[in-house]
């Protein structure tokens, strides 16, 4: 053979294996092309991040068939504007704003993702030992006067106490969470009602206890069920379109996959210390752990929809149409009847 003929036939080999790697890499790239992809968008420091983040880790998007793309948005606000811009297909949001959202005549649904929920807070040496012992007191509120949880509060103790707390309390203030709680700790206030990681920082001291929490406020109003609050938010013609139902249900199995992890693995935990900005503190991660873990849901039925009419039923009465929206009841398809668990 001339050195030209062997030249020749290297160069051949050499080609022939290239075109095959390639060959092997389109492929590859192509079945990773075919998935899928959900985009779903959230707050980057919010604690529904934290899911999906163990979702990705754990391969389960990929293992239920679709692509994780998580979007990072500075505030929820900005996460409504991408999906509104079709720039994400799902977003977390509550079933009071889907509600009044499809009363506005948009197309949005909801399936629930968390039921964790606040309460009051105080100091253990305040002298504060039930609610009504917050009568003349101050108290703080995160965010507005139209959050949830201190509806209900207002609620309850109308019920159960005849008097309205606005009415008793000395004060009622309203403060973003981070000063919230450092209007608690300085005694600017002798209660606060915050969002429930932030009362979880608080509870990580000792110096703190919760006074009632919302899930027992909505016990004693008759709401017996866990009630979801924050949901999986999108757009229900996406949904639907047959081009996208297998993602949405493979996302939504994902997202069940991956809240039993979260439950009953105390290791999965361990990646996410950075998301949850607890640093080195141990106590901090186990109160944010716990309190995340009471939240996680595990039905999705008829009942907890009944729960979550009662609950809407309460809010609307104290809130009006500035909380609930134009409809004095649940909007018709806000609960997305395509999964059930």
């Amino acid at each position: 053979m001339t050195m030209l003929r062997r030249a020749f036939v290297r160069k051949a080999i050499v080609s022939a294996g290239a075109v095959m790697a390639i060959g092997l890499m389109s492929s590859s790239a192509l079945a990773q092309a075919a998935l899928p992809k959900v985009r779903v968008g959230v707050m980057a420091s919010g604690t529904v991040k934290w899911e999906l983040l163990t979702m990705a880790a754990r391969g389960l998007d990929k293992a239920n068939g679709f692509e994780l793309v998580i979007g990072d948005y500075a505030t929820g606000d900005a996460a409504d504007i991408a999906i509104n811009g079709n720039q994400v297909e799902v977003i977390a949001k509550d079933f009071i704003v889907v509600s009044a959202q499809r009363a506005q005549g948009l197309d949005y649904t909801w399936v629930p993702h968390s039921a964790t929920v606040g309460g009051v807070i105080v100091k253990k040496d305040s002298g504060i030992n039930t609610v009504a012992d917050l009568a003349g007191k101050t108290i703080v509120v995160s965010p507005n006067a139209l959050d949830k949880s201190y509806i209900l509060l207002r609620a309850w103790t109308q019920s159960k106490l005849g008097k309205d707390v606005t009415a008793v309390a000395k004060e009622v203030k309203f403060a973003a969470s981070p000063l919230a709680n450092e209007t608690l700790t300085k005694g600017d206030a002798q209660a606060a009602m915050n969002l429930w990681n932030w009362n979880a920082r608080l509870l990580a001291n000792p110096d703190y206890k919760q006074l009632i929490g919302t899930e027992d406020i909505l016990k004693d109003l008759g709401v017996e069920r866990k009630l979801p609050m924050i949901g999986w938010v999108f757009h229900e013609a996406w949904a639907k379109a047959p081009a996208n139902v297998a993602a949405i249900n493979g996302f939504l199995t994902a997202s069940q996959a991956t809240k039993q992890i979260l439950l009953k693995d105390d290791a999965a935990w361990n990646g996410l210390k950075e998301a949850m900005g607890v640093g080195a503190d141990n106590n901090l991660f186990l109160a944010l752990r716990d309190q995340y873990r009471r939240g996680i849901v595990t039905t999705y039925s008829e009942d907890d929809r009944k729960a979550a009419a009662a609950a809407f039923a309460i809010l609307a009465k104290l809130g009006g149409e500035d909380l609930v929206g134009k409809s004095p009841t649940i909007s018709p398809g806000t609960f997305w009847a395509g999964f059930t668990f």
